[in-house]
């Protein structure tokens, strides 16, 4: 096993630290499936030790094991036995096994001879597990596709079943966490590639899927896009300071893997999770499983502790201290977090007595809650009516109560209907129904109902309950003493700018379009004054403007909502719509709403127009032909940039989500129908694109107040303000672009109204302490301009310590791509890279970008250079999805001007035109230095196919490189001929002309040499052997399905271990391991044994 920084850095301390928490270790083997308890490698169990803790944990009636074989079998069928349909599927259905058990036929005289359950894990007693890691595991694709097995870093078992998977990376490759996600999707199939890859098997039961490279480690699931893998920060219950003691290090030493491990892989830990705190939902169009974040997995073992200690109000004298505020930012999670907290409390012995009450006004809760709910055997009672609530409260006993918190009102009157969340009318007042003190109430959105009379009436109601409050905001200052004398002290935090810092969120950036609200091509704002007002005196049309400016009747005049719809649409179109993300509008009234879905589509419409009017040469990039535009204006630019989006461009639609009225226009009905508005919404939800299953083209919302609040989109990324907001409402509607998705470097908060001009005014609410954690990281998007400037400026060093100041000619190209030679430089480099381009595509196309525009082209020409030379990730391609699609048509536009394309060589040395293009390199150094590389990688993806052949290549490459270094005329010859050799396609060789037989040949010939000498007669009978194998491979691989048939391919690996004993050239214990070779080298070239086998 290779002992280099993966292991050293990373999967060596890993798992020095699991063996500390009580792991046993094995190390895996990649020949023999016995070393980890399995009879093939396309075993994902480990079969003997399930077996083994079945027993254990499940004893009979007497204390002693009683489940027999014929019972064990049954309850390893219920993991093992074929699954049907996707495995998010699959997986929620053997989680959920996981967690209750399986029923096997029971024994005459116990319990009656009925069934019982018996479980896989004992979630009550960690410590009567069995805690298994191994590395090194390998296992075997199903189907024999092309890569043959994989090897994931670590698996860890518990009894026997892989719960988590864990790909270490070192730290010196280039993007070593991005490489491990990757891989992990990869073995999972997860990765939409067509083709399958990987084995879901080994996913069915799993967990989750942790990256690392030591310093840095992030779990997701195998759900997860790379935007939702994220660290774990904390080592709850242990605080910092006390894993560092246990590590024997200083607690600013700690790495996110040693906290990752600590916090997550402790036996105990592991257990709590998977009990408590993963579940499946839908999201964006799929299902998805989650676990827990680290601040939701704190949050609720503090509540949970403070239940179980606090003192209650009769103990206290005055307060019940055992609640709490929970302050966790908007998009954290912390819905999920109140189901956490019911599903911890169910299974605690103490906590699971309690009636829960739930106040919120999330329906989406509601779901999460009924399915925990259904874990621990009960249901969600919801109240429709007030009285019903009422008698749902009265009641005592354990019960799971959803209440919409406007159910406290009169829910038969108008006024319940027609006032706000907080609003006090209607309100019923219930008196003491329920004296308990198992009782806790959870309120979401705190902030929202902690002054209103309705909330005091819940208190009043359940006057001995404990009481935790959630909110995502911190509480405003005049607020802040009474919510917390109603909740408690605060129980846990996590603030805006701590889910930035993690990447649970995406940072905001502000831009102001109130003074100069220019529209491209047309009037601004100041104009659209004069023109409106044109009879008036120029100190008049100031006075209408300081006016207009708090009044909302110019909020609703048509002419400025048309200007500032077509203000909007420029800029979605250029900076938003590239990325394939949404917007949302919030105008001052349900007018302006509607006002605002004629502007917009009418904007949309001359857009369209104006795209098409272009010059046919400009709209070549409607084929896919990149258009050369950097002598063009802005405007036209950006016009040209639309091209290729052109057709969607037409079908965009925005759509008003507006309440209605008895006294509406007719034609507003449309936009304020309930059902209507849920189809919308939806579609909203789903990616950018004509309408379909998982696409749709409503691109803008348009809203006056609804969805501003628990509106989860993560394809939304800008709102476009226009009205007057402030305060908690403002912080939870700019929250609204917050959310991570894949592509999503920050969500963009463009202001039409002037609230940005008011926002010190608004924090000065909050007090001093909860002010900046408030606003977060909330800034102009000019204050990107300091970080694109420095982001320049490192990634250009990485060439001028080299002496390389410019990058405008070919050689300049080369001289960069020599310089990235070194495999940890090229890293760095492309590390630097990202985060400048990232920064690009956030400031783009506002014209700060512009003087770095020249050098991001040449520095995204250096990268596909240098990407192509040294096939590090195999393709050689520029990888748009790191930077944005904007950065991706600046590179390729200049990739067109520059002809670079035919100018760069072809990744594969069997391209036709690799050696011309080869010839065409500035100099001998460049053209040794491409062969070199393209050899290594021609060598390294066709081994499998033929391992005698290119291993006798790759030592004939060392060898050259080894003599003649730094010759580099000389050298360039020699490589130019065993390019020649390496290109050859027959595979055939002087032993046999048959290439699939002198591949076998080759193989046996390896393994023969190894252990004797090779005479003429033993060469002979090789040939022959191999002709054997050969013959017998085709004979079945002629039957259907062969390949995707794993019981087929164990009935050719009998027959040719038969065979192989037949000739006694190997020794019989060989036999076994060389026929496991020799099924790998068939699977390597099925493709050309289906082929000879039709």
């Amino acid at each position: 096993m290779s002992l280099g920084p993966e292991y050293t850095e990373s999967e060596k301390p890993l798992l020095d630290q699991l063996v500390g928490l009580g792991w046993s270790h094995i190390e895996g083997s990649k020949s023999d499936p016995a070393t980890t308890g399995r009879e093939t490698f396309r075993g994902f169990l480990v079969e003997s030790r399930l077996r083994k803790m079945l027993h254990q944990i499940n004893p009979g009636p007497d204390g002693h094991p009683w489940l027999d074989d014929s019972r064990l079998s049954e309850a390893v069928s219920a993991l093992t036995r074929t699954e049907t349909g996707k495995l998010v599927e699959i997986n929620e259905r053997l989680t959920e096994r996981l967690l209750e058990g399986v029923s096997v036929a029971g024994l005459p005289g116990w319990d009656q001879g009925r069934s019982q359950r018996i479980k896989f894990i004992d979630f009550d007693h960690p410590e009567r597990n069995d805690f298994l890691a191994v590395n090194q595991f390998r296992m075997d694709e199903p189907g024999g596709q092309t890569k043959k097995f994989f090897v994931p870093d670590v698996v860890l078992f518990v009894n026997g079943i892989p719960l988590v998977v864990i790909e270490c990376k070192s730290p010196y490759v280039t993007d070593p966490m991005a490489a491990g996600i990757d891989q992990l999707r990869r073995y999972a199939n997860q990765r939409d590639l067509g083709a399958p890859e990987g084995s879901e098997q080994l996913f069915w039961t799993n967990q989750f899927v942790v990256s690392t490279y030591g310093d840095k480690a992030r779990l997701g699931t195998f759900t997860s896009g790379p935007e939702h893998f994220l660290e774990w920060k904390d080592a709850a219950p242990l605080s910092r300071d006390q894993l560092a003691d246990h590590l024997g290090k200083p607690a600013a030493e700690l790495t996110g893997q040693e906290l990752l491990v600590a916090g997550m892989l402790t036996p105990s830990n592991l257990l709590d999770l998977i009990r408590h705190y993963t579940l499946f939902q839908e999201a964006g169009g799929r299902r998805v499983k989650i676990v827990a974040r680290y601040q939701q997995y704190r949050a609720v073992l503090k509540a949970v502790n403070r239940l179980r200690t606090g003192k209650t109000r009769k103990i206290d004298g005055e307060h019940d201290r055992r609640g709490g505020l929970v302050w966790h930012t908007q998009g954290s999670g912390k819905s999920l977090t109140m189901v956490f907290l019911v599903r911890a409390m169910r299974s605690d012995p103490v906590l699971r007595a309690f009636k829960v009450v739930i106040i919120t006004d999330r329906t989406d809760l509601e779901k999460q809650l009924a399915a925990t709910a259904k874990l621990s055997g009960e249901t969600v009672q919801r109240a429709r009516k007030s009285a019903k609530l009422r008698t749902m409260l009265a009641e005592h006993g354990p019960a799971l109560v959803f209440a919409m918190i406007h159910k406290y009102r009169d829910t038969d009157t108008q006024s319940a209907k027609d006032h706000g969340l907080d609003g006090d009318e209607g309100v019923v007042s219930f008196g003491v129904l329920n004296t308990d003190e198992s009782i806790l109430i959870m309120v979401d959105e705190a902030h929202r109902s902690q002054t209103s009379t309705l909330h005091a009436n819940l208190m009043a109601a359940l006057p001995n309950a404990a009481k935790i409050g959630f909110t995502g905001t911190p509480i405003m200052r005049e607020g802040k003493k009474r919510t917390e004398s109603i909740f408690g002290e605060f129980i846990d935090k996590y603030t805006i700018r701590q889910a930035e810092e993690d990447g649970a969120v995406v940072p905001i950036f502000y831009e102001g379009r109130t003074a100069k609200g220019a529209v491209a091509g047309g009037s601004d704002l100041d104009e659209l004054f004069e023109d409106m007002f044109a009879d008036h005196t120029d100190a008049e049309i100031e006075k209408l403007k300081t006016r207009y400016a708090t009044a909302g009747s110019v909020l609703e005049a048509p002419n400025p909502i048309a200007a500032k719809a077509k203000s909007m649409l420029w800029h979605y179109v250029s900076t938003v719509m590239p990325n394939g993300f949404k917007a949302q509008v919030t105008a001052s009234s349900r007018l302006a709403t509607i006002r605002y879905q004629e502007a917009l589509a009418t904007a949309r419409d001359e857009l369209v127009a104006q795209i098409e009017a272009l010059p046919a040469h400009l709209r070549a990039d409607s084929n896919g032909d990149a258009v050369d535009i950097d002598g063009l204006d802005r405007k036209m630019q950006m016009l040209v940039r639309a091209v290729p989006q052109t057709e969607l461009l037409k079908a965009l639609e925005f759509i008003p989500v507006i309440s209605g009225s008895h006294n509406d226009d007719p034609t507003w009905a449309q936009w304020t129908d309930k059902s209507g508005q849920d189809t919308v919404i939806e579609d909203f939800k789903k990616k950018l694109g004509q309408q379909g299953e998982k696409t749709s083209p409503v691109a803008f919302l348009i809203v006056r107040t609804m969805l501003l609040t628990g509106f989860d989109a993560p394809v939304e990324q800008v709102l476009y303000l226009d009205r007057s907001i402030q305060d908690a409402e403002l912080l939870q509607a700019i929250a609204r672009v917050n959310r991570t998705a894949t592509g999503k470097s920050a969500g963009l908060l463009v202001d039409y109204y002037g609230v940005g001009a008011h926002l010190q005014k608004a924090l000065k609410a909050y007090a001093p302490e909860d002010a900046e954690d408030a606003i977060g990281a909330l800034a102009s998007i000019k204050a990107e301009l300091p970080k694109l400037r420095d982001r320049h400026a490192r990634v250009v060093s990485v060439f001028a310590q080299a002496g390389i100041d410019t990058f405008d000619t070919a050689q300049d190209v080369e001289a960069c791509v020599q310089v990235l030679a070194d495999e940890a430089l090229r890293a760095r480099f492309g590390v630097l890279l990202k985060q400048f381009l990232l920064t690009m595509d956030t400031v783009m196309p506002r014209p700060e970008a512009l003087p770095f525009v020249r050098d991001a082209k040449r520095l995204g020409i250096i990268s596909l250079a240098a990407k192509r030379r040294y096939r590090d990730d195999g393709l050689g391609d520029f990888d748009s999805s790191l930077y944005g699609e904007k950065v991706r048509k600046l590179i390729d536009e200049h990739v067109t001007a520059l002809d670079i394309a035919i100018k760069i060589p072809p990744v594969s040395i069997t391209d036709p035109d690799f050696l011309a293009k080869v010839q065409g390199l500035t100099s001998d150094k460049a053209k040794a230095s491409e062969m070199e590389h393209a050899l290594r990688y021609h060598i390294r993806k066709n081994f499998d196919e033929d391992p005698a052949r290119y291993t006798k290549l790759s030592e004939r490459l060392d060898d050259i490189l080894k003599t003649l270094t730094d010759k580099w005329e000389q050298l360039a010859l020699a490589l130019t001929e065993l390019l020649g050799d390496a290109q050859s396609d027959d595979g055939g060789s002087a032993v046999h002309e048959d290439p699939l037989v002198a591949r076998f040949y080759g193989l046996l010939e390896a393994e023969f040499a190894t252990s004797s000498t090779l005479s003429e007669e033993v060469r002979i009978d090789i040939v022959h052997l191999a002709q054997e194998i050969v013959i017998e491979v085709e004979k079945q691989a002629r039957i259907v399905r062969f390949w995707h048939n794993p019981h087929k391919q164990d009935f050719l690996r009998r027959q040719l271990i038969h065979t192989l004993d037949d000739r006694d050239l190997f020794p019989f214990d060989e036999q076994a391991s060389l026929a496991d070779k020799l099924m790998e080298l068939a699977k390597a070239n099925q493709s050309l044994i289906s082929a000879r086998a039709r």
